[in-house]
Formats: C-alpha cells, sequence, structure tokens
C-alpha cells in the first residue's frame, strides 16, 4: 500500500482505546504535526493531557446527540486539537435506512478559510472557548454554510455493496464522487485515507462544488452498529500527517460513538417517561422540544421542515352516541395507525383531545401535502372495514423552508389549513403553501 493511502489490508483494523496528540497552538496553515512515539506507544505531554481532559469533560457532560458532534469536530478542527481544516460529521438515521450529513465545521473555500483562520487568531480563540459556544453557534446561520452544501448528501443503506463497487481506489489519482467513498468506508469498517482522490460533494449542475483533499474517513461504530462516519480534510493547507493519524482518528470516533448511543438511550428513556398516556404517542411537552430541535437543524442544514395537524372529524358527536370508553378506542386507533403511516424519524404526537401533530423533517410542502392525503385516505379505507365503524380525519399542513419559520407560527399556519379543511366539508387536507 503506498504511503498517500489507507484502505483494507484484509486484516482487523488497530483500534486504539486512548490517545492524546502532541500538537502546537498556532493557526492551521502553519502548524505541522508531530506525534511522538516510543515502541509504538504516544509519548503524552502536559498540553497532551491537558488537551484530553478537555475534550473528555466536554464530549460526556452533554447528552445532546448535536453537541456531542460539535465537541468532536472542534476537537478535530482546533489548533489546540488535531487541525484539520475541516470536518464532516455523517450519521445514520433512527430508521437504520440512510446515512445523512448531520453536523459539519470549517470553511467551504479558501478564501473563506484564511479570514476564518484570521478572525480566530486576533480574537485569541482557544477549545475551550469553542467547546462553550454550542449554543451561540448552533443558531448562527453563518456558521452553518458547509453543512448546508453538504446538506443533501444522503447514502442508502441498502445499496452499500452497489456503492462500493463504483468506489475509487484510494490510491488512485483525480477526483471521484464521495458517495461510493462513503459506502466502502462504512461497508469495510475501515478508517480511509488518500492524498491523491479528491471527493466532489455537490448536488447535480452545481458549478461550485465542495472538494475534500488530503481527507480521512473513519466508521464510527458502537457493539457492531453503524452510527456513522467521521470526515476530515486539510483542503487549504498542507502539512505532513504522521502514519499513525488513523489510530488517533479512530480513537475520536470511538468516543463519539460511545457518547452518540449514551445520549440515544437517554433519548428513548425519556421519551418513555413523557408520552400521552392513552395513546402511547409523544406528549404536547415532548412534540414542542422535538419540533424546536428539528428547526434548529433545518435551519443549520438549509433544509424544509413540514407540520401536519390532524383532527378526527365529529369526534364530539361520536362520544354522545357511543360512549367515552369507545371515544378513547377512536383516539388509540388514530394514533396507531398515523404511527405507523409514516417514518420512524417523523415526529408524531398528541397534541390535545382528538388533535394530532406528525412533524416531517426534510420535507417539502408538496411532499407533505402527499403524505397528508394518504394519511386521510387511510383511516377513511381502514376504517370502514374495522369495528368501530366509519371514521374520517381532517389535516391542515404548514412548511418551514430552511426551518426560516419558528415552531408557534408554523402550528398557527397548519391549524388554520386545519380550520378551513374542515369548513370545506371534513374528511380533506388543506395547506398554506410558504411563500416564494
Amino acid at each position: 500500500m503506498s504511503p498517500g493511502c489507507v484502505g483494507n489490508t484484509g486484516t482487523e483494523p488497530h483500534r486504539v482505546v486512548s490517545w492524546q496528540p502532541t500538537l502546537g497552538n498556532r493557526t492551521i496553515a502553519q502548524r505541522p504535526t508531530r506525534i511522538i512515539m516510543e515502541q509504538d506507544k504516544p509519548v503524552l505531554s502536559n498540553r497532551d493531557i491537558a488537551f484530553g481532559l478537555l475534550f473528555a469533560n466536554a464530549i460526556l457532560r452533554t447528552m445532546q446527540v448535536d453537541q456531542i458532534l460539535y465537541v468532536v469536530l472542534s476537537g478535530a478542527t482546533s489548533g489546540e486539537g488535531l487541525g484539520f481544516n475541516r470536518g464532516v460529521f455523517f450519521l445514520v438515521d433512527d430508521d437504520q435506512r440512510h446515512l445523512r450529513t448531520r453536523m459539519a465545521i470549517g470553511p467551504v473555500h479558501e478564501a473563506e478559510a484564511h479570514r476564518i483562520w484570521e478572525d480566530m487568531e486576533q480574537q485569541d480563540l482557544t477549545l475551550e472557548t469553542l467547546l462553550s459556544d454550542y449554543d451561540r453557534v448552533k443558531n448562527d446561520p453563518c456558521a452553518h454554510q458547509l453543512l448546508r452544501k453538504l446538506g443533501h448528501l444522503c447514502v442508502p443503506l441498502d445499496q452499500l455493496g452497489t456503492l462500493v463497487e463504483n468506489a475509487t481506489s484510494p490510491c488512485q489519482f483525480g477526483r471521484a464522487a464521495i458517495e461510493p467513498m462513503l459506502a466502502r468506508c462504512l461497508f469495510e469498517m475501515q478508517p480511509l485515507h488518500s492524498r491523491t482522490v479528491e471527493l466532489v460533494c455537490g448536488e447535480d449542475n452545481d458549478i461550485t462544488p465542495v472538494v475534500c483533499r488530503n481527507w480521512w474517513m473513519v466508521p464510527v461504530v458502537m457493539s457492531g452498529k453503524m452510527l456513522g462516519v467521521l470526515l476530515v480534510d486539510d483542503a487549504f493547507s498542507e502539512r505532513t500527517l504522521s502514519c499513525g493519524m488513523d489510530q488517533l482518528l479512530d480513537a475520536l470516533a470511538n468516543l463519539a460513538g460511545i457518547a452518540i448511543e449514551k445520549s440515544r438511550l437517554f433519548d428513548e428513556m425519556r421519551a418513555l417517561a413523557q408520552v400521552d398516556g392513552l395513546t402511547g404517542l409523544a406528549n404536547r411537552r415532548t412534540y414542542q422540544e422535538a419540533v424546536d430541535r428539528l428547526l434548529t437543524q433545518a435551519r443549520q442544514t438549509g433544509q424544509s421542515l413540514s407540520l401536519l395537524v390532524f383532527d378526527v372529524d365529529n369526534f364530539k358527536k361520536y362520544n354522545d352516541v357511543h360512549g367515552h370508553q369507545a371515544g378513547d378506542d377512536v383516539l388509540r386507533w388514530v394514533a396507531k395507525l398515523l404511527r405507523s403511516g409514516v417514518r420512524k424519524t417523523e415526529v408524531v404526537g398528541r397534541y390535545g383531545g382528538e388533535e394530532f401533530v406528525v412533524v416531517l423533517p426534510d420535507t417539502t410542502y408538496e411532499q407533505a401535502m402527499v403524505i397528508a392525503n394518504k394519511l386521510v385516505a387511510k383511516v377513511r379505507t381502514e376504517s370502514a372495514q374495522g369495528e368501530l365503524g366509519p371514521i374520517t380525519v381532517c389535516a391542515g399542513v404548514a412548511n418551514s423552508p430552511r426551518g426560516s419559520i419558528a415552531s408557534e407560527k408554523l402550528f398557527e399556519q397548519a391549524d388554520l389549513a386545519l380550520y378551513r379543511a374542515k369548513n370545506a366539508g371534513r374528511d380533506r387536507v388543506e395547506g398554506m403553501a410558504p411563500e416564494r
């Protein structure tokens, strides 16, 4: 294998439990990478130990996945950390169907890179400052330009084998699409590195795609479960990296995997404690937390988020005729049908009474209208064959392009559309299209 690439050698990857890099605290473009080794083991300096403690404390202090990713990428790109120009996290979605871009830190183009480095030097920003700055950064649109450029990337997990067959070898020369290389990294569960292959990340007809140069990819795996891929690169600076960099990044990915899995388990436990007692769906508080979090992600990635609001038609009359127990059965039945009719990554909740909400991340207004109509038709069709008798629902649809509409306003728009659907005869969908 040539010095410029790392790939699958057919042997088990060397897993490093703990590491600390020996790096200076200068701007990225000027700093060489220096890793002191003694009998194949890292020699830890006081600076190394201080960095390790700071990083570990920061990543283990939070239960939020996005904050964990921010900490990892800040450590990978900070002058006091590994000092890469850019870092990107791709995560497998909750229903284990796709690998998607989740967070990115760094400049899109070289001019922006030099401006960022100069600003950091003038402000004397330390890693500790960066790690504590998450709450400000998450809502700063200027901090997410790279993520917006990469937000469209999506690798179907059921097509990994096909994509791997089309993947360029890291030892070759030239340019290649990033998706097959991401698939290979996940499929082989091995770090990949190349100084000779440039990875192109751009949508169709994008005349200024993001190009990754001198890059490393490391799979994030926990207990044999694929969680994602960490990608870093040095697109705008020249430096010689140690041949042990894959081990350092591998350890970083391991720590991230532990923290991500811990966060997800915590979310699952919290979700069990925050469900609606009657239907088992998310309660109103859980819905509100989820929609605010997903709107923040939409603002970062530039993707749309849609909201569906459903109401059971003539529910009071049904209660009066059949009794409240039968009414509860209807609510449970509708809740189960809505939950089964959307993806696991989409939030379904009971807003109150006979009103339900469905939050659709990465979904346009037009796509949301199609989904709402399918769900309304499903209620009508399946209830006609059931024991509860004919049941219909109305739906209102609203959309927040790039997360630009706050949750309160978004619900208000969907609720107004729902009101129009009721006045138009029920058993139908109305929407409030976003302004173009």
